[in-house]
């Protein structure tokens, strides 16, 4: 069994629950404007015609606009719950790698978080999970879900966490290392065979099995040092090599 390191889908999680309490804030504060409307009603009416309509434009106006950004912010929480489901279910699936992998799981950087890096024999592998439910193929160098481009570039932003975590592990060991981006989707039926633009596209299913087939090329000390690191970033703690 490989060894797990952080919790995966931690970070999404808490950004879910952050989207929740905005989502119910902006509930509370519809029912607080319905209240102080309904209290305040007798009162109103003394205001006159024009002052009402007045008043009750503005409030249907601010309650509207209230609702649809509610509405959209909950629709964000789901979206960031699957997200965090989709990582968790990656994680089982790494687990399930021999004796001498490690996976490491929710990694902080600046400005965004790595999913999960998988270290071991057959080297270092950047795992960016994706809970999408289309069909996903490719055509070139574009990858496609439901036959059209989605609305981020996944191959991109693989490339550039790769990048990003290679900067690191050469700034902490003064040695280039070879990162192999992977993109796990884990309830779409993937349909490319080929890595497309250098990355490899799976689906949850044949992740694990990916990745044990590797040809070895790291030695216990290289692991080791690699997975040194990769523990300081789930851990938020300095290291030193």
């Amino acid at each position: 069994m490989a060894k797990n390191h952080g919790i995966a889908g931690k970070s999404a999680r808490e950004m879910a629950n952050r989207r929740y309490m905005k989502a119910t804030i902006i509930t509370g504060v519809l029912f607080l404007i319905a209240v102080v409307w309904f209290y305040n009603f007798n009162s109103i009416i003394k205001l006159g015609l024009p002052v009402i309509a007045v008043l009750a434009a503005v409030m249907i106006l601010a309650a509207d606009r209230l609702e649809k950004k509610g509405l959209f912010i909950k629709r964000r929480a789901r979206d960031a719950d699957r997200g965090a489901h989709a990582e968790e279910v990656v994680s089982e699936r790494l687990a399930s790698l021999p004796e001498g992998y490690h996976a490491f799981h929710d990694l902080a950087f600046d400005g965004f978080n790595i999913d999960h890096v998988v270290v071991g024999p057959g080297g270092i592998f950047l795992v960016e999970t994706k809970s999408h439910r289309e069909e996903v193929t490719a055509q070139g160098d574009t990858l496609l879900l439901g036959g059209k481009q989605p609305a981020k570039n996944f191959l991109n932003q693989a490339w550039s966490q790769a990048y990003q975590l290679r900067a690191l592990l050469e700034k902490r060991t003064s040695r280039e290392w070879k990162i192999k981006p992977i993109l796990c989707f884990t309830r779409a039926f993937v349909k490319v065979r080929e890595p497309v633009k250098g990355v490899e596209v799976l689906n949850k299913k044949y992740l694990a099995s990916y990745l044990s087939r590797q040809p070895q090329i790291f030695g216990t000390e290289e692991i080791e040092t690699v997975s040194r690191i990769m523990r300081s970033r789930v851990s938020g703690q300095s290291d030193h090599v």
